[in-house]
């Protein structure tokens, strides 16, 4: 049932329906020659591109423009460093290289990309008359992977709505992003320093393309969404957003705190071959460590884990120990969260059902993991939900596998509860902590909105972390699917079908979000309604939306128990 509240988001389905067939006749006349759109900003002249968005208009795209100098060299783990200026137009009119990474979540990768990665893609509507907000995304990948490419995150569905810039930037990752020594050798969190220096880029700059630097929302998915939490409590980002908007992911979570930071960069230094790793001091093992080919570095990620790719979030963010006017983080994310002390700007958080299929949709696709986690059962398994004390390993034996042996937990009755501990811990517990301490606080003014994903359509993300067409349900990142085109993943949507209405509904949610603050039902302490995207069996509305009435309080209140009990 669809209440008063929900008015005006239905109002956006019907909306999305009446541009979408309108658009069908009113295709742009893309033949003519266009003079290719130039634009000059602070630090030069940028010369970009036009691509033809889902209804055949151009938009505007400058792609692969720095917003810092390359972090090669001397520079590697360092904070970034401001770009010079250039002279002459400088080539925006292709994507640059990735930052390195060896993403191991998916099967039989090999690394790719570059140090030289510091880049960021600008897309607006060609003829629109601005200001308009500006949505800066995030992109997710464990902290381990990722880009703003095209491929993965085309602008068009957002540039077909013609109301808002999109600014997707990159960030360094794993050992590059995040090796720390927790002192001043190697303070750590560079790729939430990159994002900062992005963040900033966007304020000076925004405005030469039109944008609003005083409507700036910051987005993002998985690492992506922890990233924007962690940005709304660094002080270093105050003014820089005004809306904020997290999907599938908490600061808060425990893959940020139980890995000791430098004893990790000593293991790190270990495994590419410095000798006395663990008898340097931390100025010296940091210097070793530049020397290193970033291939050698990269590829020795996999001698750091200890069960394929687990743990996955291995590199995360720290909190800094040596405080200077550089510093990104002094104070512990969980303290700040829980204290109220971050920027107040309105938020908008998002989950979906299958959360865990990231962590254990290989395994569960591949006999041999499986059967080699199930030999290791009382190791492996807590080791993804970052279960150490002995009292929470029989917390989660007893909760999810039953039925199995003391050795040997998996059964093949039970084996869809591997994916809900997943789902639950590593997820759903955090971004619920993050839900619940914020509107606790009855000091807070800031509106808090919270959305609940849960649209099948016959395209899915589990295909292209498996490789296969096994049913994991509605998996975490499905929704990037409807936010973005995926050229390099799904085809394009035929219009009029309910998953084209879907993505119609979900990007003008987010334009919503970007213009307003927040689009749908407050979450208060006193009641928390989730707005639910899902779908209808009517054909006239083959997108629902719904409300659901709080959370599952007894599967929070479990792994609260389980996770006070450790150490970190």
């Amino acid at each position: 049932m669809i209440g008063p509240t929900l008015a005006p988001l239905f109002a956006l389905v019907i909306v999305a329906v009446h541009r979408g067939l309108a658009a069908i006749g009113d295709q742009f006349a893309f033949d003519q020659v266009l003079p290719e759109p130039r634009t000059c900003i602070q630090d030069g002249c940028l010369q970009g591109r036009y691509y033809s968005d889902l209804e055949g208009r151009p938009y505007e795209a400058y792609l692969g423009v720095p917003f810092a100098k390359p972090p090669v060299g001397r520079l590697r783990f360092r904070n970034p460093v401001q770009n010079d200026p250039w002279s002459g137009d400088y080539d925006a009119t292709w994507e640059r290289s990735r930052c390195m990474q060896k993403n191991d979540v998916k099967p039989q990768q090999t690394v790719q990309g570059g140090e030289d990665c510091l880049y960021l893609n600008v897309y607006r509507p060609r003829n629109v008359t601005g200001p308009l907000p500006v949505i800066f995304f995030i992109h997710g990948g464990a902290f381990i992977s990722g880009s703003s490419s095209m491929a993965e995150f085309g602008p068009e569905r957002f540039m077909d709505t013609r109301k808002v810039i999109l600014v997707t930037p990159q960030y360094r990752l794993a050992v590059f992003g995040f090796l720390s020594t927790e002192d001043r050798a190697s303070p750590g969190n560079y790729g939430l320093k990159d994002q900062l220096f992005a963040l900033r880029w966007t304020q000076r700059n925004i405005a030469y393309f039109g944008g609003d630097p005083k409507l700036v929302t910051i987005a993002g998915q998985s690492a992506g969404s922890s990233s924007v939490q962690h940005h709304m409590m660094s002080p270093q980002t105050r003014g820089l957003f005004a809306r904020a908007v997290s999907m599938s992911g908490s600061a808060l979570g425990f893959w940020h705190y139980d890995v000791d930071k430098l004893a990790l960069t000593r293991r790190q230094a270990e495994v590419v071959g410095i000798a006395n790793a663990t008898e340097l001091t931390t100025e010296q093992l940091v210097e070793e460590l530049r020397e290193v080919d970033g291939l050698e570095l990269a590829r020795s990620i996999d001698k750091l884990k200890v069960f394929y790719v687990h743990p996955v979030t291995l590199w995360q963010s720290t909190v800094e120990r040596y405080v200077d006017e550089d510093t990104y983080m002094s104070e512990d994310p969980r303290v700040l969260w829980e204290s109220g002390n971050y920027y107040p700007v309105p938020y908008t958080v998002g989950l979906l059902d299958n959360e865990g299929s990231l962590y254990s949709s290989i395994i569960l696709s591949n006999r041999s993991l499986l059967n080699e986690m199930n030999d290791h059962s009382v190791e492996y398994i807590p080791l993804i939900v970052g279960a150490y004390h002995p009292t929470s390993v029989e917390m989660l034996k007893d909760r999810f596998f039953p039925d199995g042996s003391d050795e040997r937990w998996l059964t093949e009755e039970n084996l869809p509860n591997l994916q809900k501990m997943v789902t639950e811990g590593v997820f759903y517990h955090s971004i619920i902590k993050t839900i619940k301490q914020s509107v606790a606080l009855k000091s807070r003014t800031s509106p808090l909105s919270v959305f609940y994903f849960n649209f099948t359509g016959p395209y899915s993300q589990s295909y292209l972390d498996t490789y296969t067409y096994g049913d994991f349900g509605i998996v975490h990142a499905d929704e990037l699917l409807y936010l973005f085109r995926s050229s390099g993943g799904v085809p394009d949507y035929q219009v009029g079908s309910p998953v084209w209405y879907m993505a119609k509904i979900l990007v003008d949610y987010y334009v919503d979000i970007a213009y307003n603050g927040i689009a749908g039902p407050l979450c208060t302490a006193e009641s928390c309604q989730l707005l639910e995207f899902t779908n209808s069996d009517n054909p006239n509305k083959p997108v629902a939306l719904d409300l659901i009435d709080g959370f599952d309080e007894e599967m929070f209140t479990f792994w609260d128990k389980l996770y006070a009990l450790q150490n970190y």
